[in-house]
């Protein structure tokens, strides 16, 4: 006959095992809560990254957002027509060896009807992070006798940019204002999970504005 456990022996069995169930049932609600934070935070990136626009009158309008895709350009050339700047600066760092994004952009914005003097470029050094390039864009335009600039980014990461543009402009004295079309915000906003270029570039902004904060220079 085999031999019963000591009644003792079998309440300690029992409650090894509920604590072990009672612990796996908790790391399954913990679970189960992480992955709704990350899914209510990964459809909140819109609200997060997107900055309400700010369309204001200028002295010179800075065109920082280049992508072939976007209707950047044409809502540039569209605000210059509707006499919010007299000026325009397009901006970019070097994307390959002489090459950079803002001379397409204003040879883009000249077949777009802007008069040739009133469109200019800036050639940004390579910088680590975007307030290091708001710093220098912030002493072109006062190295330039401008008091205003509106400044029309890419929609995503336009949230960090005003910030930036609040911290660094306003340091030296110029009132700045902070744009972008709404066409391109359109493409950032409505079921953009759906499409993989939408959401490559929603993450991507996303990556990059926790990284500028863990940098004193970045931030």
């Amino acid at each position: 006959m085999g031999t019963r456990p000591h009644p003792y022996r079998a309440l300690e069995i029992a409650l090894v095992t509920g604590r072990r169930k009672k612990g796996k049932s908790r790391w399954f609600f913990v679970l189960v809560g992480l992955v709704i934070v990350a899914l209510a935070g990964f459809f909140a990136l819109p609200w997060l990254l997107i900055a309400q626009a700010e369309l204001t009158h200028a002295d010179v309008i800075l065109h920082l957002h280049m992508d072939a895709h976007a209707d950047a350009d044409a809502y540039v050339a569209q605000l210059y027509k509707q006499g919010h700047a007299r000026e325009i600066v397009c901006v970019s760092a070097q994307a390959a060896c002489d090459v950079y994004p803002a001379d397409d952009a204003a040879r883009h914005l000249i077949a777009l009807g802007v008069p040739r003097e009133d469109v200019s470029t800036l050639h940004l050094p390579i910088r680590d992070c975007m307030a290091e390039s708001m710093l220098h864009m912030a002493g072109y335009v006062k190295a330039q006798g401008w008091h205003s600039a509106l400044l029309v980014v890419n929609p995503i990461g336009s949230r960090s940019r005003r910030r930036l543009v609040r911290r660094y402009f306003g340091q030296t004295g110029i009132s700045a204002a902070v744009t972008y079309s709404p066409r391109d915000r359109q493409a950032f906003v409505h079921q953009w999970w759906r499409t993989h270029a939408p959401a490559q570039r929603m993450i991507a902004a996303a990556m990059h504005s926790v990284l500028d904060w863990l940098y004193p220079q970045c931030r």
